[in-house]
C-alpha cells in the first residue's frame, strides 16, 4: 500500500553514509587544490559539466533556447539572481551572492572556499551557454566571492553558434 517512511535506523545510516561521502569529497578537493594547472583545470571543467546537468534537472530550464531567451531566463532562474548586461558580443554576467559562494559543497561545508572553485564557476557559465543557448563563448573571471568580492562577475564573449544540440544534458 504505497511506500513506508524511513525508520529512525535508516535515517542514522543515511546520515552516516552522507558524512562519509562528504569527508571523501572534501579530501578529494584538498588534493585537487594542489594539482598543477592543466590537471586541475580539466577536473574543474568536468565538475562544472556535471553541475550544469544537475542544475538543468533541478530548474527545468528548457534546452535548447535562443541566446536572448536564455539570458532573460537566467536573470530569474537559479541559485542566485544574475544581472546581465549585453554590449554586442560581450555579456557582463554578475551573480549577486552577498559574499556567499553558491557551490553546494561550500554551502554544506564539505569543501573549503578556495579560488580554484572559481575555475569551475567559469566553466559552469561556459557549459551553460553551450548547452542551453547552443552558443560558443569565452568566459573571463573578473571577480569572485573566493577572491574577496561580494559577487561573482564574468565577462563573456560570444564566439558563435555551437554544434547542433541534441537536447541531452550530461
Amino acid at each position: 500500500m504505497g511506500t513506508s517512511s524511513p525508520q529512525p535506523a535508516d535515517d542514522w545510516v543515511q546520515a552516516l553514509v552522507r558524512d562519509f561521502q562528504d569527508k571523501l569529497t572534501g579530501g578529494l578537493y584538498e588534493a585537487i587544490y594542489t594539482l598543477d594547472g592543466p590537471s586541475q583545470d580539466r577536473l574543474m571543467e568536468c565538475q562544472a559539466q556535471t553541475c550544469v546537468g544537475a542544475f538543468l534537472n533541478l530548474t527545468g530550464l528548457p534546452v535548447p533556447m535562443d541566446l536572448d531567451s536564455f539570458l532573460a531566463a537566467m536573470s530569474t532562474t537559479g541559485p542566485s539572481q544574475v544581472e546581465i548586461q549585453r554590449e554586442g558580443n560581450v555579456i557582463h554576467w554578475t551573480e549577486l551572492h552577498s559574499g556567499q559562494c553558491v557551490c553546494p559543497f561550500v554551502r554544506r561545508q564539505v569543501v573549503r572556499l578556495d579560488p580554484t572553485l572559481c575555475v569551475c564557476g567559469a566553466y559552469w557559465v561556459k557549459h551553460l551557454f553551450e548547452t542551453v543557448a547552443n552558443t560558443r563563448v569565452e568566459v573571463e573571471t573578473v571577480e569572485t566571492v573566493a577572491t574577496g568580492s561580494e559577487n561573482c562577475r564574468f565577462r563573456i564573449t560570444v564566439l558563435g553558434e555551437s554544434r547542433p544540440s541534441d537536447g541531452r544534458v550530461d
